[in-house]
């Protein structure tokens, strides 16, 4: 039962790795942000978490990565300090005002990438095709 060896392999090696943090560093503009990636758990939580097919717009996908922006670079202390000062009014507001505009597309490519998310827009779009 050689099968049945290697899926119970693949099973011990995922349970021994569901709560993993690897952590990684973005450089954005001569500043360096260490950045937690998510485990696969949080992993899971995301990719399910897109309700309706596909994304309209990029507004769309920086919405749905918009706490992932926010854990994983470590922004609670200072939304909490921005909140308390007034700068902001939600907490994920705080990757608005740290971040310019241009700048959000990189880091959400550099997510989707360092998350070895790449392929779920093109496995949701086959399997959208396939219904």
């Amino acid at each position: 039962m050689q099968n049945l060896e290697n899926i119970l392999k693949k099973v011990e090696e995922n349970y021994h790795a569901k709560d993993k943090k690897e952590k990684t560093e973005f450089n954005l503009k001569g500043e360096t942000y260490e950045v937690i990636l998510l485990n696969r758990l949080e992993k899971a939580d995301l990719i399910f978490s897109k309700q309706n097919g596909n994304f309209k717009n990029l507004k769309e996908i920086y919405e749905w990565l918009k706490p992932v922006i926010y854990k994983s670079f470590q922004l609670k202390e200072a939304a909490i300090k921005a909140k308390e000062k007034g700068f902001i009014t939600s907490y994920y507001e705080i990757s608005d005002m740290l971040f310019e505009p241009e700048d959000i597309i990189e880091i959400i490519s550099f997510l989707i990438k360092a998350n070895n998310l790449q392929n779920f827009k093109k496995e949701e779009f086959e399997f959208e095709k396939k219904q």
